[in-house]
């Protein structure tokens, strides 16, 4: 009999008081982490980083996937999965996504004098649309993407669906790439797989100095080389070849959401809503 066997047989039962249920869910998180971390700059760093010479500049825009599930400690009091919870899973899954494209400012490598210059992305803001609820016990996915950029924030959208509403038509990174690519789904036909939509914005900073995201982009290799005029009596703004985005039709997707993202970016006005000793409050408690 097996070791996990004979605890069950003995008839142990381990009790956990509701601060200790949150202390471990919380070691769990931190857990999950250091995973990642070890993953991407320990044993992974080749096959978990994106480079546009590799992949093409279309992987900037692809999304990372994480299947998750709803756990007693995350019902609230409607008996479905608590909307303040919906942002422990971002935090996971928008880890995986950054550190995939950007692990190379994070923790440079050695490169002599052409080392880079280490740089941090910090979240800036996020908001969250509930759209279904999620039932206690039910299985979803989450996946995020570089939405867009501008001159200072990388903005990030986030989709919580249900299991199996990611089937991309192919895989650009690691070992599932060599999966035989499957028919693309129309839009229209995905939205009512959406429990929720998440967008976020982080700022790169080097020390105390705000990067450009344009710039960080370059470093990791995500952009695609930029051409101007006629190379070789091509006109540019063509794709780099007949699989890989050219640097004209990466820009091109990232107008294409822009001004609805700077929509979320303008709701920093909201700083200048706040009341404090200016008039009344209702009461304390």
């Amino acid at each position: 009999m097996d070791s996990m066997g004979q605890i069950v047989s003995s008839g142990l039962t381990i009790t956990l008081s509701p601060a200790q249920a949150v202390i471990g869910a919380g070691l769990l998180s931190v857990g999950r982490l250091f995973r990642q971390l070890a993953r991407h700059f320990v044993f992974r760093r080749p096959q978990l980083t994106v480079k546009h010479a590799e992949h093409g500049g279309e992987a900037l825009f692809a999304p990372v996937v994480t299947s998750s599930y709803t756990p007693l400690l995350d019902i609230d009091y409607n008996l479905h999965k608590s909307n303040s919870t919906f942002f422990n899973d971002l935090d996971d899954n928008r880890t995986e996504l950054m550190l995939a494209l950007f692990k190379d400012v994070v923790k440079p490598q050695k490169r002599g004098k052409d080392t880079l210059k280490p740089k941090m992305f910090n979240l800036g803001g996020t908001s969250c649309i509930f759209k279904k609820a999620i039932a206690p016990f039910a299985r979803y996915e989450i996946s995020s993407r570089v939405l867009c950029w501008d001159q200072k924030w990388v903005y990030v959208v986030s989709h919580f669906t249900k299991p199996g509403s990611n089937k991309p038509t192919r895989f650009l990174v690691g070992s599932q790439a060599a999966k035989k690519p499957a028919s693309p789904t129309e839009v229209a036909d995905q939205q009512d797989r959406i429990y929720a939509t998440a967008i976020t914005k982080y700022v790169f900073k080097a020390g105390r100095i705000t990067c450009t995201p344009e710039s960080v982009l370059s470093e990791c290799g995500l952009l695609p080389a930029r051409h101007t005029g006629l190379e070789n009596g091509v006109e540019s703004g063509k794709k780099e070849s007949d699989s890989h985005w050219s640097w004209e039709q990466v820009q091109e997707e990232c107008s294409r959401h822009l001004e609805l993202a700077q929509n979320f970016g303008s709701l920093d006005a909201l700083h200048g809503t706040f009341i404090g000793r200016s008039g009344p409050a209702m009461y304390t408690y």
